[in-house]
């Protein structure tokens, strides 16, 4: 019961700092305002993670694990697929569409208030300089799984080779910032879509537009 209970408070101390650092950043937060928002004690920081920097990293770190989740979430579905198939006697190929379902699935994400993503951005945007070097690699190592994805599709001959290696990391750089950007500009109206269609009807578009120069 003891620890359930502390299972918890963590957990609403985690969702209390992300909320407030997501809005005021991570200097302008105090202990005392987490405390406040998760309706415990602050000391209750100190005795659970040691620190407000380590509740800080402790944030950035569940919400890599998020990210994380998204791409453990794909493999297995895949794998499922490929069982399948063999169970029935057919060789199936590498999903095609695992891409824009990996994209599709870090959109949604972010756009979960519940998720508070935009710490990951500002962290990119502005390094704050608190988190350990394990996290800090993951962090700027997002992109890495949806190069993978890339690289498979070529291999299967769903997409074209890019012209030079360096293409992958171009176009890998240029789908991961498309997501993110509909994400930071997600109450802005835009002028390639004056429609104001979801954003993931958008977001379908901006790929397939991003893509068909690989296209066979």
């Amino acid at each position: 019961m003891h620890r359930r209970n502390s299972e918890e408070t963590m957990q609403r101390l985690i969702d209390a700092g992300a909320e407030l650092f997501d809005k005021k950043g991570y200097h302008n937060v105090s202990i005392k305002e987490i405390g406040r928002l998760a309706g415990c004690n602050s000391a209750l920081i100190s005795y659970h993670f040691g620190s407000k920097q380590a509740l800080y990293q402790a944030i950035i770190e569940s919400q890599l694990e998020v990210l994380h989740q998204l791409e453990d979430g794909i493999e297995k579905e895949e794998k499922m697929s490929i069982a399948n198939a063999k169970m029935r006697g057919k060789k199936q190929r590498i999903n095609s569409q695992r891409l824009k379902q990996y994209l599709h699935a870090i959109l949604k994400s972010q756009l979960d208030p519940r998720r508070h993503m935009i710490i990951l951005y500002q962290e990119l945007l502005t390094p704050s300089g608190l988190l350990d070097q394990d996290s800090w690699h993951k962090l700027t190592k997002m992109g890495d799984y949806v190069e993978s994805l890339l690289i498979q599709s070529v291999e299967q001959g769903q997409l074209k080779a890019p012209v030079q290696d360096d293409d992958y990391a171009y176009v890998t750089f240029i789908l991961t910032a498309i997501t993110e950007m509909l994400f930071l500009v997600k109450d802005r109206p835009l002028s390639l879509n004056p429609e104001n269609q979801p954003l993931e009807q958008l977001l379908d578009r901006l790929i397939g537009f991003v893509l068909r120069a690989l296209m066979p």
